[in-house]
């Protein structure tokens, strides 16, 4: 399925405002310089690099693999169910990752 260039364009767009709303909003409300709490994409003390690489490796072929399995044309039974088969993986990887210090799924961020 090809996507029109223009509507690619306004969806990359929307996604960016959406980023610096959401960044503008976190900062007004914990305006703190050190805001670890916040989960940035940065390591933990408890982990090492290694194991992040290990971890964000694997929530993100999970999630792959099902964006690949709900968009197969080959599939019909899935008529309608994939968002809620890429909502509940992501679900399930971010909680999964939770007691992790500090491991994100890039790609949804």
């Amino acid at each position: 399925m090809c996507v029109e260039h223009n509507r690619a364009i306004f969806y990359i767009l929307a996604q960016i405002n959406g980023g610096l709303v959401g960044a503008a909003i976190l900062l007004e409300l914990h305006p703190a310089p050190d805001s670890t709490f916040l989960c940035t994409s940065v390591p933990g003390d408890s982990i090492s690099v290694g194991q992040l690489f290990g971890y964000e490796l694997l929530i993100t072929f999970v999630l792959v693999l099902t964006v690949h399995a709900t968009c197969d044309a080959a599939r019909p039974e899935l008529s309608g169910s994939g968002p809620l088969a890429i909502g509940l993986s992501v679900t399930m990887c971010h909680l999964w990752a939770v007691s992790r210090p500090c491991i994100l799924v890039e790609g949804i961020k």
